[in-house]
């Protein structure tokens, strides 16, 4: 299947390329059409990462809260498991 899909993009790619050094445009158009298709890949790529990055960071800021209650509760289950079982509390 990866051989397949592989194969597919490969031929694509050539299409692709066959099109825009066979298409009616001049030279110096075909590199301004080909540097602004790559502006624009960059740009997308820029913000895909952008997001990813604020993704990442709300969800480490909640893994990080989720931790911070339940340290919070662990210590308020020991502190009172150790005030039931300390000698003061029986007298």
């Amino acid at each position: 299947m990866k051989a397949i899909c592989g194969y597919l993009a490969l031929g694509a790619g050539i299409g692709a390329a066959l099109s825009v050094l066979f298409a009616p445009k001049s030279g110096e158009e075909t590199r301004k059409w080909v540097a602004n298709k790559c502006f624009d890949a960059i740009d997308a790529a820029n913000e895909k990462v952008w997001q990813s990055r604020l993704q990442v960071r709300d969800i480490m800021s909640r893994g990080q809260q989720e931790i911070s209650k339940a340290v919070a509760a662990g210590r308020e289950a020991l502190g009172k498991h150790e005030e039931a079982e300390s000698p003061v509390a029986v007298l």
